[in-house]
């Protein structure tokens, strides 16, 4: 199926002509060869640097999150029109349901990965949903902020959002090791606007981590980690950390 964009400009639609797509009011986008499209505007970079890409594609490549991404691909298996928000290098997104995919992120870097080894979902440097009004049939939000109004945009009444926010225990050790009090996570659980009242999944597991640094450098504490911290990460053994979860699942209201 062929993706249907909306220009981030005119918000007009966007059809492709030869390498690249174009609207009305001829703004023009490139298609690079590893089949992504740019929308974002942005001349520089932002979002995740190739060296935290490569750390995340590391780790869950080791299949420590496997559990987490099986509860996705059941919850989506019969999406029509699916968007992945915040997707990264779209491991989560190519399992995904969907007949239609698309997945959307700030980095360069996570898009490229992304496109260069998932040919079944339409990928785009984007941080605002560059779609038509009630497109989606469902939208995921794997450990990212919520554009709460381009969600009510873009989600077709009877629509869902899934989101995934850490549980409250989750890396519960590697924070005892970074720092030198570490807290457990608040719910961040929340009626949304225009949403029914969240239907909410909590899965944990304990499992022996053996790249612990990798496991770091793909969190926030990276940058927020005195040095001390850092240094007792790196020296880290292999050692077992919970990885706890929360899917919350936000139904569209239908009369909104």
């Amino acid at each position: 199926m062929e993706a249907e964009y909306r220009c981030p400009i005119c918000h007009e639609g966007l059809t492709r002509h030869d390498h690249a797509l174009c609207c009305v009011n001829h703004h023009t986008f490139n298609i690079a060869r590893q089949g992504y499209v740019d929308l974002s505007r942005k001349q520089k970079a932002s979002g995740d640097n190739r060296a935290m890409v490569q750390a995340r594609t590391r780790f869950l490549e080791q299949g420590y999150y496997r559990f987490l991404r099986d509860e996705l691909t059941k919850l989506t298996a019969d999406a029509g029109v699916l968007v992945d928000i915040g997707c990264g290098q779209g491991w989560y997104t190519k399992a995904l349901g969907g007949q239609l995919k698309y997945g959307f992120d700030l980095s360069r870097q996570a898009i490229r990965h992304a496109a260069g080894q998932d040919k079944g979902t339409h990928y785009a440097v984007a941080g605002i949903l560059p779609l038509a009004d009630g497109s989606a049939d469902v939208v995921t939000s794997i450990f990212t902020p919520l554009p709460e109004d381009e969600l009510q945009r873009v989600i077709r009444p009877g629509g869902s959002l899934i989101q995934v926010m850490p549980g409250p225990d989750h890396l519960l050790e590697l924070k005892e090791l970074a720092y030198e009090t570490a807290y457990r996570n608040p719910d961040k659980v929340r009626q949304l606007e225009g949403f029914e009242a969240p239907e909410c999944i909590h899965i944990q597991k304990t499992i022996p981590v053996s790249d612990v640094w990798d496991l770091f450098e793909m969190t926030p504490y990276r940058y927020h980690t005195p040095k001390e911290g850092l240094e007792r990460v790196k020296r880290a053994q292999p050692m077992e950390i919970t990885f706890d979860f929360v899917i919350a699942r936000h139904l569209r209201k239908e009369n909104d």
